[in-house]
């Protein structure tokens, strides 16, 4: 599990993701307290969500031509110097109007588009190929660890202190991993004299290309899409069984966001130890247990008694999500990965901007139970076809 941490390149990414991260989460917690509190609406709340998942949309398959054109640790510095920049205005802005704030969530996500797809590009670079899930799964593990620090400070230093010190403490984090990515030494990945010459639109057409001449990533993708769908309206689930159903308020939110993190961790450390086989289904039982955990959420009178079952939904995520990255990664060469990798992203954010939306504009006429068991029940469908299709099946 922690054999990837011998390579002094990838011990400088896991920490320094690990530290921004913490920063994120605190930029969740004020972002969605910042919102709710403006607006008092869950559907605004849905908007908030689509509109950071939307530029994956319309620019995540073009800014993976540029992911394999580009030395991916500059393109990462650079992503993250922005986002610092930028999330520093969120509370300036928002004296001039909610909208502001969502131009800024907008752009800084525009700018995620070339960081996440690098980042899931350069990792095969770093550890050797055997180790490749368990990268992926410490990756995923020390996320949902930080994530829990993060839960803990951001709720805390928004109760205390405010939303502008949150944002200002999510840029800082920004700053600090794009200097742990500096100290990554690799050579410099030069670009073949013919490949740069090509259009954007060329490279790009490519990169689905070969997508689609893959059975197991045509099949995977077929399938991801509806698992991202159902990952989105989870989270704006959170939200609205923490806010509506059950009263909780910021604490609220924290802790069923907390119940899902926990689960991460400890899906993430198993799905690592499990070794690098049948990640074909593993995928396809992950989503199936994800939609039953949702479906007892459905029925959890309290708070309390849904969190368990939301834990369970975050393991079950870990055993869909890190096989399918590792699928992403291993069955695309270098030179088209950073696009295979951006194409996947696009299609986990198309399919999460309907997620988030649905849910939030759902939420505001349908009991929340109905909405959770219907994800639920859909989840389970989607695994099943799944397992029709042999390609994915035996991956």
């Amino acid at each position: 599990m922690f054999s990837p941490l011998r390579s002094a390149n990838f011990r400088w990414l896991w920490i320094g993701q690990f530290v921004s991260v913490i920063g994120d989460k605190i930029n969740q917690i004020a972002m969605a307290w910042m919102v709710y509190a403006v607006t008092g609406s869950m559907f605004q709340m849905g908007i908030m969500l689509g509109v950071t998942l939307l530029p994956a949309a319309l620019f995540g398959v073009l800014a993976g031509v540029y992911v394999d054109r580009w030395d991916r640790r500059y393109t990462m510095i650079g992503a993250d110097l922005a986002r610092a920049a930028l999330v520093v205005m969120i509370p300036f802005v928002a004296r001039f109007g909610i909208g502001w704030v969502y131009l800024i969530a907008f752009v800084v996500s525009t700018v995620s588009l070339f960081f996440l797809p690098a980042k899931r590009a350069l990792i095969p670079d770093l550890v050797p190929a055997g180790e490749l899930m368990a990268a992926n799964s410490l990756d995923n593990a020390s996320e949902a660890v930080a994530e829990l620090a993060g839960l803990a400070v951001g709720a805390a230093i928004v109760a205390l202190v405010g939303t502008a010190v949150a944002f200002g403490v999510d840029a800082a984090t920004f700053v600090f991993s794009a200097f742990m990515i500096t100290l990554i030494a690799l050579p410099h990945m030069q670009r073949a004299p013919e490949a740069a010459e090509r259009s954007v639109w060329t490279e790009a057409a490519e990169g689905l290309r070969y997508i689609w001449q893959s059975d197991v990533l045509r099949n995977l993708i077929s399938v991801y899409v509806f698992a991202a769908v159902f990952g989105a309206a989870s989270i704006a689930l959170c939200y609205g069984l923490a806010l509506r159903r059950y009263n909780a308020g910021a604490p609220g939110i924290a802790l069923l966001d907390a119940a899902v993190t926990v689960g991460i961790l400890v899906g993430a450390l198993a799905v690592g130890r499990s070794g690098p086989q049948h990640a074909g289904a593993k995928f396809l039982v992950g989503i199936a247990g994800f939609g039953l955990s949702f479906i007892a959420v459905a029925f959890a009178p309290t708070i309390w008694i849904a969190v368990p079952f939301l834990a369970l939904g975050g393991v079950a995520n870990m055993w869909f999500f890190i096989p399918a990255t590792t699928i992403f990664q291993t069955q695309a060469v270098g030179g088209v990965r950073g696009r295979v990798m951006a194409a996947s992203t696009t299609v986990n954010r198309i399919a999460m901007v309907l997620g988030v939306v649905a849910v939030g504009a759902l939420a505001d006429s349908v009991p929340m139970s109905w909405v959770a068991a219907g994800v639920g029940v859909a989840a389970v469908l989607v695994a099943l076809a799944g397992l029709l299709q042999t390609p994915l099946r035996e991956a």
